[in-house]
């Protein structure tokens, strides 16, 4: 799929650099994990909306992997809406926004910081509402993002949320992967999934799947086909979509599945199985095995970085599916670059 060069493409290109960038000037992430090892806090709540949402949920998997600490999302609407007190003693509040402008995040982050949690925002604005009120600020590093659509941005979330946890828990051998990580990220740009272009394009709805670090990169999946290719995309992991989801899929379905090269492929190559006997057309990104056609992929040399260069080879695939449907991935009808919420 050739086409004239968009803002989202050139973004998407620039993933490789700004994880560089990221890792060159990481003595922030390190100082912020060996912080959370020398404070041990009791638990850790999550503060995101849309992609960065998905970032969290990533944060989530491997922590929990890692640290054996529970890791939890809390709605802003609790504060922001509501206007509850909460009682986070010994916690951290955890927010990763790409602006750091909407007051529905500011509004919990202020109210946890009043119920004795210490606060860490991961931003690329840092200059925001949300970084001038943070205890810690941790920089995405990505530059400025002009396409409505993050990528490079969310690309930096994970790399940063998976360096912190690096350092907070010890793991030299995710040290050493994510050293090597944007060589392994140019390789993933080059990935070709245009096989899947057509199906997905004809299918009245799909599913994108994924487990444990992949699942929030088949949640943001689900949210770049919605928002630039207007295609309607539910995520699942791959152990709920068999609880009762796996009912839709029928002809003209088709799912998006997301391999971690781990423990999880067992369930994944399962969910795969079903999903195709259903009479969804599966693809799979990953090596789980399964009735699913097999898309090309890159290993980063460690299953908690593997999600990262799926994604990157997603974010080439949508960027190319959506003008290819007559789209603007760049300006996406409804959609505003800064989303305020309250």
């Amino acid at each position: 799929m050739i086409h004239a060069s968009t803002q989202m493409l050139a973004e998407i290109k620039e993933a490789p650099a700004v994880v560089a960038r990221q890792l060159a000037h990481a003595e922030i992430y390190r100082e912020e994990g060996e912080r959370l090892r020398r404070e041990a806090p009791r638990f850790v709540a999550t503060c995101a909306r849309g992609s960065s949402d998905q970032a969290v949920t990533f944060f989530k998997y491997i922590a929990e992997q890692r640290l054996g600490l529970p890791i939890a999302s809390v709605g802003p609407s609790i504060a922001s809406v509501y206007g509850s007190e909460l009682k986070f003693e010994g916690g951290i509040l955890l927010t990763v926004s790409q602006s750091g402008g909407s007051p529905d995040l500011v509004s919990l982050q202020e109210r946890a910081a009043k119920g004795g949690a210490r606060t860490v925002a991961l931003l690329n604005v840092t200059d925001s509402a949300v970084g001038n009120a943070a205890g810690s600020v941790l920089p995405m590093m990505a530059g400025q993002e002009k396409a409505v659509a993050a990528t490079k941005s969310f690309v930096a979330s994970l790399v940063a949320l998976a360096t912190v946890v690096a350092h907070w828990s010890g793991d030299k051998t995710l040290l050493d992967a994510l050293s090597r990580l944007p060589e392994s990220l140019s390789k993933a740009l080059e990935c070709d999934w245009s096989a899947a272009a057509l199906p997905v394009a004809a299918a009245n709805s799909l599913f994108t799947i994924g487990r444990g670090p992949g699942l929030g990169v088949a949640g943001e999946a689900a949210l770049k086909l919605k928002e630039t290719c207007r295609l309607h995309a539910e995520s699942y992991s791959a152990a709920e979509v068999q609880h009762g989801p796996i009912a839709l899929a029928r002809d003209r379905f088709a799912a998006l599945v997301f391999a971690n090269n781990d423990e999880s492929d067992g369930s994944i190559a399962a969910a795969i199985d079903n999903l195709a006997d259903a009479g969804a057309t599966v693809f799979v990104a990953g090596s789980a095995g399964g009735k699913g056609q097999i898309l090309p992929t890159v290993d980063a040399g460690h299953p908690f970085l593997n999600p990262i260069c799926r994604v990157v080879s997603f974010y080439r695939f949508v960027e190319a599916l959506s003008v290819a449907l007559g789209e603007n991935p760049d300006a996406p009808a409804l959609l505003k670059k800064v989303t305020k919420t309250v």
